[in-house]
């Protein structure tokens, strides 16, 4: 059976919809987020731990790679699993609009599909196109590169941003992170209409098995960007040094991210503020800190600062 990954959605016994998030999962679960309740879209993650807490507690897991109470799905509550295609449903513009912007893909020979609500069929007149690539990360990064170099798509508009926003409400800080959406390649705009790609890792670096993550505290700081080769994809991450910040994280080596959103935000050689959870990550090498920017509402990344 085809793996479920990032890019993927699954449909429970309830006829809800859920996204899948991440690479790897816990034996017999999947790491899942409600996008549909009942017949609603659910945009808030608030709004879907909320539910999930009130109706769906045996979806609750105790992880001890996370180190936290995460939403894991049992697979035998599974009922449907939801690929990514080819063949986008949704109003005959927006499919017209990601048909056509996909040809660049396929032409250059990219492994990709739609997701999102080209996927599940819950379109609405606000919809984007979303696109998922796997496999050929920078091969795709690239060509998305060339295609605003060439004119071919556009950065993020006032009206498309409101779009973007809506569906970032459990960001608290989105609006002052969205000065960034106009340099970014993998969000723009595409005759007239919105889009996002997420740009999936081939493998992730980290098991499931042999990797623990212990939480430490919400922790703030500025950082330099030493390393961003990986901080387009989704799960991506950061190489950074601690140039502002507490002592008790000032060893951190590493931005993890595991939304979209936070990818593209930041290049080497800048400093940014962040925010997000200090974690102690142990594997069978040794251990070192990083922080996972993401799990609270109050996280973010803000730059490019001055030195």
């Amino acid at each position: 059976m085809q793996r479920l990954v990032e890019g993927c959605y699954l449909v429970d016994f309830h006829g809800d919809v859920y996204a899948v998030k991440g690479l790897v999962h816990p034996p017999s679960r999947v790491y899942a987020v409600p996008r549909v309740v009942k017949g609603v879209k659910v945009k808030d993650f608030s709004q879907a731990l909320d539910y999930v807490l009130r109706e769906r507690p045996d979806y609750l897991f105790d992880d001890p790679y996370t180190g936290r109470v995460v939403i894991a799905i049992p697979e035998n509550m599974i009922l449907r699993r939801l690929y990514p295609v080819k063949t986008p449903q949704g109003p005959s513009k927006l499919v017209s609009a990601a048909e056509e912007l996909a040809q660049h893909l396929s032409e250059a020979r990219v492994e990709f599909g739609f997701t999102g609500s080209l996927l599940t069929g819950y379109t609405t007149e606000k919809s984007d196109i979303d696109i998922v690539v796997y496999g050929e990360g920078r091969k795709a990064y690239e060509l998305f590169s060339k295609l605003r170099k060439e004119g071919f798509t556009k950065p993020v508009t006032a009206e498309n941003l409101t779009i973007l926003l809506e569906s970032r409400r459990d960001t608290a800080k989105a609006v002052e992170m969205a000065a960034a959406e106009q340099r970014k390649v993998l969000t723009g705009v595409f005759r007239n209409v919105l889009y996002t790609v997420k740009i999936v890792p081939e493998n992730f670096w980290e098991t499931w098995e042999d990797t623990r993550c212990k939480p430490i505290q919400n922790y703030e700081a500025v950082v330099e960007v030493v390393d961003d080769s990986t901080a387009f994809y989704t799960p991506g991450r950061y190489g950074v040094r601690v140039v502002e910040g507490d002592e008790i994280g000032r060893e951190c080596r590493e931005i993890i991210y595991f939304r979209s959103r936070f990818a593209e935000m930041a290049e080497k050689g800048c400093r940014v503020r962040v925010r997000g959870l200090l974690e102690k990550v142990l594997t069978k090498t040794g251990s070192y800190l990083r922080l996972n920017v993401g799990v609270g509402r109050d996280d973010y990344i803000l730059g490019d600062l001055p030195e």
